[in-house]
């Protein structure tokens, strides 16, 4: 006997190798639109055959105020959402944010056109950036769904030898035929949007429906008999808002009016007539005895209705709550509740939250393939690290208790928050961050003092007593036009967050330097240079203050350029003696 034996003695038996998987599309036909049937049990439809429905239809209902309302705010909370990019190569992520940041709002309407179409087909249009040297898409073009299609393209699938692979069909581009307009140069443009410059959307696809769900079709029902209940309650209510008058009169009866002789029935006609031209009236007072009561001969009544406004108004609000919730809107948020309940409240927006969240994820499965990896292929390599977008959650649960767990966190030194991060949620930027979260000076140092212009700062030479001037000739003392330019760069950046929070009436800003004007000008040979830098920073003030309440200037870059003029017109008078 040969070969491998085991601990028993018999012979070893190897497990074949498998075949290796197949890859690829190789099997399922994966694409194609899903057709169903609300039925009854036999065959009999129920209600709307909804699978009849048209985009042209959809479309109609988006001009519905419930529909228009829900799909609005689902677009708006979805471009408030936050992301950042992730990728192991900081480059990378460092252009895809930047390139995606510039055309998040035109991708975030493009993709929102699903929610009522169902899919949403888009062109990509890419261009040179000279000055970066990169490939930036500038532009989203939202096509029209009713002119676009997906165009197939046949791939050989897998079959066991000696038999005929299946043709499955793979996205092969956008299909796109204007039939409802010709192009300006008279063509058609009916060849198909390659894969490289389109990017197609299915909401919620199942099945391989490169159609997406449409959420529109569920709302058709109440949005219907909510078209239907509009148009008969406002008939309703002018009816009965002016019921029709009835009149009763005997026949037989005849009235002397101006010497004639006029039936009663013609008399009261006449009545019924002026009252609907808001006219008085005056009627008969004839009387007929019945049994022992006796009453008018003539009477008038109006018809009115037993259903109140309520009734209209209660079923019309169950439509609109049928609408929202077909669209993923709970009730309460477009809506106040009949109780007042601050919890139910919470919990509506909550689940609204966690809706949002799911589309998100949706939404970055796509921008991750279809936009994301076309920025990375074109401007580093297809073997560059992949991007990714992350969306920040929203509506947890636990907000109070992580910011307790990171209060204690961050007070016990175990954690230290990210300062940028901090800042830009604040709505600060880069230098204004930098400005508030540097160290707090030391009261006890008396460079400390800003109203002491005798010390000198801290960056300043002589705050060094290697850097003196006199033991070193070879250091600088502070120049006052050079100065001079600091003072305006600082001011401009208090004017430009002043515009943006609309806050500039009155504006004070706080010019800084003053210390280093004192002895930038007394090195330029100013004589009393103290209480002259004290004069100019007076005057500066009062002029900043005089045309701030003005309003002569529309924008901080005019301000800014007339504020810089003044003060290098100032220093110059100082050191030639003119001020």
């Amino acid at each position: 006997m040969t070969g491998l034996l085991d601990h028993h003695g018999n012979p070893m038996i190897f497990a074949k190798k498998k075949a290796p998987v197949a890859l690829g599309e190789a099997f399922g036909p994966w694409a194609g639109e899903n057709t169903s049937y609300l039925a009854l049990p036999g065959g009999s439809v129920l209600q709307f055959d909804l699978s009849r429905l048209r985009l042209s239809d959809f479309r109609q209902m988006k001009s519905h105020y419930q529909v228009e309302a829900s799909l609005s705010v689902l677009t708006f909370m979805l471009h408030q959402l936050e992301w950042k990019i992730v990728c192991d190569d900081s480059k990378v992520a460092e252009h895809v944010a930047d390139n995606l940041h510039a055309i998040w709002t035109r991708l975030v309407r493009a993709k929102s056109q699903a929610f009522w179409a169902g899919y949403s087909p888009n062109a990509l249009q890419w261009e040179n950036d000279a000055q970066k040297k990169t490939v930036q898409l500038t532009k989203i073009k939202d096509l029209l769904p009713e002119d676009s299609r997906v165009h197939w393209k046949d791939v050989d699938g897998w079959a066991p030898p000696g038999r005929a692979k299946p043709k499955i069909p793979i996205y092969d581009g956008i299909q796109h035929t204007p039939f409802s307009r010709v192009m300006r140069n008279g063509t058609s443009g009916s060849w198909p949007i390659p894969v490289e410059n389109s990017y197609w959307y299915p909401l919620l696809m199942e099945n391989g429906d490169y159609y997406g769900r449409k959420l529109l079709r569920s709302a058709y029902v109440p949005w219907f008999f909510s078209n239907l209940m509009h148009l008969f309650s406002n008939r309703y209510f002018e009816r009965f808002g002016e019921p029709v008058p009835i009149g009763r009169a005997p026949y037989d009866d005849t009235v002397n009016v101006d010497g004639k002789e006029v039936p009663g029935n013609v008399i009261m006609q006449q009545m019924l007539g002026q009252i609907r031209n808001r006219s008085a009236v005056t009627l008969p007072n004839n009387k007929t005895l019945l049994g022992t009561q006796s009453d008018y001969d003539y009477t008038i009544e109006y018809l009115e209705s037993q259903m109140r406004g309520a009734d209209f108004e209660r079923y019309m609000t169950r439509l609109d709550e049928e609408i929202s919730l077909s669209l993923f809107t709970p009730l309460l948020m477009l809506r106040t509740a009949d109780v007042g309940s601050y919890n139910l409240g919470v919990t509506h927006a909550q689940v609204y939250m966690w809706m949002i969240n799911a589309i998100a994820g949706d939404w970055s499965e796509y921008i991750d393939k279809y936009i994301l990896a076309p920025m990375t292929n074109y401007n580093f390599s297809e073997k560059a690290p992949r991007p990714h977008i992350r969306f920040r959650k929203l509506g947890r649960e636990n907000t109070d208790l992580v910011r307790d767990i990171v209060a204690g966190l961050i007070s016990s030194g175990k954690a230290k928050p990210d300062m940028d991060e901090l800042g830009q949620m604040a709505g600060l930027d880069l230098s204004e961050i930098k400005q508030v979260t540097a160290p707090a000076p030391d009261p006890n140092d008396p460079l400390n003092d800003p109203n002491d212009p005798t010390k000198p700062p801290k960056d300043d030479p002589k705050a060094d007593p290697k850097a003196d001037p006199k033991a070193d000739p070879k250091a600088k003392r502070p120049k006052p036009k050079t100065t001079a330019k600091d003072v305006t760069a600082r001011v401009a950046t208090q004017a430009e967050k002043a515009f943006r929070s609309q806050n500039f009436y009155g504006f004070e800003p706080d010019f800084g330097y003053k210390r280093v004007m004192v002895l930038a000008l007394s090195s330029a040979g100013v004589m009393d240079v103290t209480q002259k830098v004290d004069a100019l920073y007076s005057r500066l003030s009062d002029w900043v203050l005089e045309v701030s309440m003005t309003g002569i200037y529309s924008s901080a870059d005019e301000f800014t350029k007339a504020f810089g003029q003044l003060i290098e017109c100032q220093v110059d008078d100082l050191i030639s003696g003119r001020s």
